[in-house]
């Protein structure tokens, strides 16, 4: 069962550049569900400001194969001092402002607005309870394609890692290099695909990530140097290895405390209780943020 917390956290104060830089780096399927939400919110007649986007809270995706992928993002937006349908509005030509309280502006339509003590919406697409039953769903059919030996190719793995963010590659790498230097390995293992991503930023530029994803074995030997799935072709005689990673970053840059986690174990070696631990161990370092929200989930 995958269970997302949706928690209200106080925003830190977030200058205009900050949250235009913050809002381009968003990967696009992020960016729609942002303009989607502010489309809804200025449309409503109640809303006497225009609202833009803040800040990222939390961001979760489970990845359900065949490029199907089910997306969860809670996020602030704040009232501008430009008035509510302002053309073409952005952070350089709207000002945020800070003196009103916000309240509930949107229709029953299945997004969740909470007030808080400034002008700020916090949003996330679904509601606690939907967004707990609307996680579960890609669960079965991915189990299926698991079952049915459903594989991706070379190239889509590499394609596949190709369009991970930086900090994301980051841990896969540390991932591989651990499992690759093991003795007990005698096939090169490189990434296959993810599972489920998650992670919490924390202001700052920290960002808590938290990344369970799946190793392969290759034909080449393991240690083998620049090894990439153009050289090395997977083979399909062996398990795959599940692994789950949690670190903090900042800049983008994986820091050295608290000690990135990493937990590695071949699949049909993996228990309910390893994967139990895992989560107890990430949401641990997640706490340490000073942010409620759960940083891993149980899937």
């Amino acid at each position: 069962m995958a269970v997302l917390l949706w928690v209200v956290l106080l925003s830190a104060g977030v200058s205009l550049s900050q949250a235009q830089e913050s809002f381009s780096k968003l990967p696009d399927i992020y960016k729609k569900g942002v303009e989607l939400a502010l489309r809804a919110i200025n449309a409503h007649h109640a809303s006497k400001d225009h609202f833009l986007f803040l800040k990222s809270i939390h961001q979760a995706e489970i990845e359900a194969g065949f490029d199907v992928v089910y997306i969860y993002h809670n996020f602030y937006l704040k009232g501008t001092k430009c008035k509510r349908g302002t053309e073409n509005a952005d952070t350089t030509s709207c000002a945020f402002r800070n003196d009103r309280p916000y309240s509930s502006l949107l229709p029953n339509n299945g997004a969740k607005t909470v007030q808080t003590s400034w002008n700020e919406a916090v949003l996330s697409a679904c509601s606690w309870s939907s967004c707990s039953d609307w996680l579960k769903m890609p669960l079965l059919p991915l189990a299926l394609l698991l079952a049915a030996g459903v594989l991706l190719s070379s190239a889509e793995a590499q394609s596949s890692f190709s369009k991970l963010p930086d900090s994301y590659k980051h841990g896969v790498e540390l991932a591989e290099k651990n499992v690759n230097a093991h003795e007990g390995v005698q096939h090169h293992f490189l990434f296959f695909r993810t599972v489920q991503k998650s992670q919490i930023d924390a202001g700052f530029d920290v960002v808590y990530i938290y990344h369970n994803f799946y190793l392969k074995a290759t034909k080449c030997k393991r240690g083998t140097e620049n090894a990439d799935t153009t050289t090395c072709a997977f083979r399909n005689d062996r398990p795959l290895i599940d692994c789950a990673i949690c670190y903090k970053t900042y800049a983008g840059a994986t820091e050295e405390e608290p000690k990135p986690y990493v937990s590695c174990v071949h699949k049909p070696a993996l228990t309910q209780d390893m994967k139990k631990d895992r989560i107890e161990h990430c949401n641990k370092m997640g706490y340490s943020s000073g942010s409620p929200t759960l940083l891993a989930v149980i899937s």
